[in-house]
This record gives structure tokens, sequence and C-alpha cells, in this order.
């Protein structure tokens, strides 16, 4: 890695990582590979349930460059595993799928309250384990997006888990409870991989009055920027995860780059001010990951329901966001709903899904 060791849990700063969740077509993303590894990178992130990603990484990165030059984390799904043959088999179609003969990160993907449960019963901690001893894994860890208190229990029994990736960003942490979950690494000394440092976007695209206050500071300096040198200035974060989907969000990311500036004093202050504008304005915290559409039995379109209400709510055209709500399949929209609550264990961010559609018709009616 350019700066660090993804390892090294004392960083000056977290190193830019790609995330291959939302990039853009092959020919695209190839482009912005060989932008982010020229630039110096070289950590790329997938998953088995990111749509299409894995193949994508074969395409624009391991077909491309030798072997030794990138690093691939990839993840396992435990909601899809009831023994450790679904483990070999979601393993090896991931590799596959990737293109490689082994994964250089490979994580536990998830974890919360009901997926560590199907880790446990699924064999997969003595399993994955065991990947790491043959080679296959060369490190290992989890996602996760639980409680305060299970992330300290799966650190205290889990010493074999190499690092833990959390969801941190600065609205998170200072207006959350993201802040217990860094402490928590902190304490067992595990390097953090970072991911959603812009929560999925919303801390891109700001609303007027509080954009106007990173602007008056830093002119040149986008809202993205700054939510990711919050997220890069954190203890103990080796990598940040950042999920460019096009040329203009990756050029961006790089210029924040360079070089990269750690967060002052005085910038968390200014940071405190946009929080202060944000709390007017009250948004539903989708980031898009779209694991609510795998368990819809109607086929709502939930994250674009929701984008387009946080839209209206940043302020942009009525009118607009009112058409493109409407130009939405019949039996998609909001109000088509039955609320049978099948898409809410899937959510990371435990949202309420039912309930939040219902306040999406009640504006888009």
């Amino acid at each position: 890695m350019k700066h660090h060791d993804v390892l090294n849990p004392n960083p000056t700063h977290a190193a830019l990582g790609f995330g291959f969740m939302r990039v853009p077509s092959a020919q695209e993303t190839a482009g912005m590979v060989d932008m982010y590894m020229e630039a110096g990178f070289n950590y790329f992130d997938t998953a088995y349930v990111y749509g299409g990603s894995e193949e994508k990484i074969k395409k624009t990165v391991s077909n491309r460059y030798d072997r030794d030059s990138f690093l691939v984390a990839d993840k396992l799904p435990p909601w899809s595993v009831r023994s450790k043959k679904d483990c070999d088999r979601l393993l090896n179609e991931s590799l596959r799928r990737c293109g490689l003969d082994y994964f250089d990160f490979y994580l536990i993907h998830s974890l919360d309250e009901d997926n560590e449960r199907s880790a446990v019963n699924g064999g997969i901690y003595d399993w994955i384990a065991y990947q790491k001893l043959k080679g296959i894994c060369k490190h290992i860890g989890f996602s996760f997006h639980g409680s305060t208190e299970l992330l300290d229990h799966l650190l205290s029994v889990h010493p074999e888990m190499e690092f833990v990736q959390l969801q941190l960003n600065y609205i998170d942490i200072l207006r959350g409870k993201a802040g217990e979950l860094h402490e928590v690494a902190l304490k067992y000394k595990k390097p953090v991989i970072v991911m959603e440092p812009v929560k999925g976007g919303m801390l891109a695209e700001l609303p007027e009055n509080a954009e106007s206050i990173f602007k008056k500071y830093a002119p040149g300096c986008s809202a993205a920027s700054w939510a990711i040198r919050y997220a890069a200035s954190l203890t103990g974060a080796t990598v940040m995860l950042s999920g460019m989907s096009t040329v203009e969000q990756m050029g961006d990311n790089l210029k924040t780059y360079s070089p990269f500036r750690p967060v002052t004093g005085e910038d968390l202050s200014i940071i405190e001010n946009v929080l202060q504008e944000l709390s007017k304005v009250a948004v539903i915290p989708c980031t898009s990951c779209k694991y609510c559409l795998e368990e819809c039995p109607q086929n709502i379109a939930i994250p674009t329901c929701f984008n387009l209400f946080n839209d209206s709510k940043r302020g942009a055209e009525g009118w607009n966001v009112q058409n493109l709500y409407d130009s939405l399949a019949e039996g998609q929209r909001a109000g088509d709903c039955t609320a049978c609550g099948a898409c809410v264990p899937r959510c990371p961010q435990k949202i309420d899904i039912p309930s939040q559609l219902k306040t999406v018709a009640k504006k888009f009616r």
C-alpha cells in the first residue's frame, strides 16, 4: 500500500481503498483503476453479493496487472451459509469470478446479531481460520454492523480475526454510536478498514447552507473531501474505502490525497458547524447498499425512493424529484409496500423500511 501497511494499526493516516460496490461499466472502471494504481494505491474491495463487481475485478484488475502489484479483499455472506460446504462453494465461486487463486483479505460479511448466529451455526470461524492456514485467504477479518457489546465479544473470543471493517464517518461518530465501535477496535489493537466514509454519498451532497460552510473555509475542496479526510485521519484506520463510481469522484479523491492533510482542531470545529446545519434537515440514512432489494417480494425500488425523498429534503427542485418518482414502474413505488418487513433484517443501517416508505409515499402523492 502507499504510505503504510494495511495491518499496521498505527499509520499516519489511512490509505485510499477502491470499493467495487457501485462501479460503472468495465471500460470506465478500467480507466479509474489505472488512475488509482498510477497514484500508488492498490487495495480493491468487493463482495460475493455485490452483483457483477467480482467479475469487474477480473476484467479491470486481475487480467491487467501483475498479481503482486495489487490487493483484493472479498467477503463471505454468512446469511447464505448452512455448512462448511457452503463456505467452500462461495469462496471458490468468488475466486473464479475475480480470476484469482487467493484473496489477500477475506471477511465475514456484515456481522450483526443475526448474521453472527449464522456464522456460528455454519462453522464459519473455524473454516475461515483454516483457509488462512492453507494460504487461500492471506488475512482474515470481518465487516460489522452490530452493537458495541457484540463487537467487544467477537474481538474477545476471536483473537484470530486480524482486522475489522467499520462504518465510520463524521455524522455517525459525532452524532451516533459509531465512535463506540471505533474505541472497541482500538481497545483490542485491531487495524480498522473504514467503510461508508461519505455515508453512501450523503456527505458528498449536502444542503446548500451546510455546504457553504465548507466552501467558505476551503473554496477548492468538495464536501466529499472533508468526509474522506475525517475518516482517513481516525486513529488506527489503515484503509479508507471509497465507493467511487465516476472518474470525477476518483479524481477528487486522488486530489484529496495529493498530498493528504489530516484534520485539525479547526477543521473539527468547521465540521461541527456543518453538523448543526444538517440537524435541521431530517433525511433517511440509506446508503443504497441494496441488500433490502434481495428480500422484497414486491420489488419496491426502496433505495431510489429514499434517495429521491432525501434529495427533496436537501433542496432539489420539487417538480423534478416528483417527476423522477412518478417515472418508477407501477408496483415499485413507496405506496406499494405491503409492510411485510422482510427487508428490515437485511438493512445494515437498521432503518425501519416499511415505516419510512410510508413517509416517502406521503411526500410523493
